[in-house]
């Protein structure tokens, strides 16, 4: 294990840049001094179209205020806020990265990446990104980190190069493309210089409609649980998936939920009222045929999503996937 003076390493004069503000504090109880900034904007779910930048951000805010069902006017504000703090974090000395392995940390990762690459003149950037740590029952994320292990992986932290700068450039193409082509090509190559990023671009591929079933692969875990399970609750639905059956865990729960949401309009999935995490879910028979192959969701699902810049609807060709 490493360890760390963490005043020798960090000042006021450092912003630390995270998907989520789950470590805002105990960094602070951790002794570190720098600036925070929650950059998180699930680009995992929702359209990532090749766009002048006020639209692409008007595009993502439509989606989590419709998605999420969020206020409107706090979600503008709060979006708007973390685009415009971005804008402006060159203006620090130094900048810490702090990412964990899967595809919502690693999405935003790239473009922050990206981001960064096209500054004429950039900060000194550096990055912590782990994909386990002992704690129990498993590492998750950085949020179940305590102060002193914020510290020992501070410790490990590395140089940003050109070589993961021009990575992120790349793969943010990829994302933003209307084919997977591009993203496959990345993700079976590998990307050794930030190696969590192939495992986590393949984990968000399979969210393409199966060629077999037309389900994500998060639709098709859920499906499987509730096959197993049910009826059982949304909340336990959600606890499960992520604890049992999500090879690379990703999601929120009001991520959660609007995935849910298609599986309950489409007819898959029977749910009763009330606030998600106690709606009884129960899979229908239209559920099963779809698991089972015998039916193709892509038939019965009532809305367009969008896997980064690839629309899945069932007005229009699809991608699918193999497995």
């Amino acid at each position: 294990m490493f360890s760390a003076t963490v005043r020798s390493m960090d000042d006021s004069q450092t912003l630390h840049i995270r998907c989520g503000s789950d470590i805002e504090k105990t960094l602070k109880a951790a002794g570190f001094e720098g600036a925070f900034l929650d950059f998180s904007d699930p680009f995992c779910q929702g359209p990532v179209l090749d766009l002048p930048q006020e639209k692409f951000i008007e595009a993502r805010l439509d989606f989590v205020i419709s998605a999420y069902g969020l206020d409107p006017v706090q979600a503008r504000k709060k979006h708007r806020l973390r685009y415009a703090k971005l804008a402006n974090a060159a203006a620090y000395p130094k900048i810490v990265l702090w990412f964990e392995h899967d595809s919502y940390d690693q999405l935003i990762l790239m473009y922050l990446l990206r981001h960064f690459a096209v500054l004429e003149e950039r900060p000194e950037i550096e990055l912590v990104c782990i994909d386990d740590y002992p704690v129990e029952p498993k590492f998750f994320g950085l949020g179940q980190l305590g102060p002193d292990d914020l510290k020992t992986i501070y410790a490990a932290r590395q140089p940003v190069t050109d070589a993961m700068l021009k990575l992120g450039q790349e793969v943010w193409s990829a994302l933003q493309e209307g084919t997977p082509f591009s993203m496959v090509r990345i993700a079976q190559k590998g990307t050794p210089i930030v190696p969590m990023c192939a495992p986590a671009l393949m984990r968000h591929l399979k969210e393409l409609p199966a060629k077999s079933s037309g389900l994500s692969l998060t639709e098709e875990l859920s499906l499987k649980i509730l096959a197993e399970r049910g009826p059982i609750t949304a909340g336990k639905l959600f606890g499960m998936l992520m604890r049992d059956a999500e090879p690379l865990p990703y999601l929120g729960d009001q991520m959660y939920w609007y995935d849910l949401g298609r599986l309950v309009d489409g007819g898959a999935v029977d749910a009763s009222a009330g606030d998600w995490p106690e709606r009884e879910m129960a899979i229908t028979d239209l559920g099963r045929a779809c698991l089972e192959g015998r039916a193709d969701w892509m038939d019965h699902v009532t809305c367009e999503r969008y896997v980064g810049g690839i629309r899945v609807a069932s007005d229009t060709k699809v991608f699918r996937r193999q497995g």
